[in-house]
């Protein structure tokens, strides 16, 4: 699923955020990133889906070069890729049906099978009565749900996400990690990149401890 190998990630400004990492992440796997905030976690999952390009090293995601990738096959990678954000990044004047649509418009899919498939992903997060409530009328773990659901509406083989669980408090935290475990279980591949090192003593799954940009350890939880 993702090869890399030596990745360095250096800003415009000068500042490194990747000093050399080395990670393989099979398909089915469940990964966390974790480490101090500037450790590198959120600059390993914008490589993973083009939002940046490595400075050095090897980076492949699902067979595909992220140092030579093309425009049109970057935009085919990212219809394969679901990203759970910490602010959910929903948009609010919308109705939480539009927003889990979204990737599947994108995608063009028929709108006659819009609906049937986004009511099955409510459903399975739990939020199948909302379908047509806007986000502001939820609280923010309903908000992180709708989340979820948009990231799997097209059943993509890889989620990541980034501090899907900061701010919530420890019971709702732990739903989310139980729906994404879940989604794991169906196959899915699912990086997520966390500060709330108590949740993985519940919910198991590969630790990648990053510290100032490189891999310092990685262990089974």
């Amino acid at each position: 699923m993702i090869s890399m190998q030596k990745l360095m990630l250096r800003y415009p400004t000068g500042k490194t955020a990747l000093a050399g990492v080395d990670l393989k992440v099979e398909q089915g796997g469940f990964v966390y990133l974790i480490g101090e905030s500037g450790a590198g976690k959120s600059s390993v999952l914008r490589t993973l889906y083009g939002d940046i390009a490595p400075s050095y090293g090897e980076l492949h995601v699902q067979g595909m070069d992220m140092r030579t990738i093309t425009t049109a096959n970057l935009r085919q990678l990212r219809q394969r890729i679901g990203i759970i954000f910490q602010d959910h990044k929903l948009i609010f004047s919308r109705t939480v049906f539009e927003n889990v649509a979204l990737p599947l418009r994108v995608q063009g899919r028929d709108l006659n099978r819009l609906l049937p498939r986004v009511k099955k992903v409510l459903e399975f997060v739990g939020l199948s009565e909302h379908l047509w409530s806007y986000p502001e009328a939820l609280s923010g773990g309903e908000q992180q749900r709708v989340a979820i659901a948009r990231a799997m509406s097209s059943n993509p083989p890889l989620i990541l996400a980034d501090e899907p669980t900061g701010n919530l408090d420890v019971v709702t935290a732990r739903h989310i990690l139980d729906l994404l475990q879940a989604l794991n279980k169906h196959g899915t591949t699912v990086i997520i990149a966390t500060h709330d090192i108590h949740l993985l003593q519940s919910h198991a799954g590969k630790i990648v401890q990053l510290h100032q940009g490189a891999v310092v350890d990685t262990k089974a939880s």
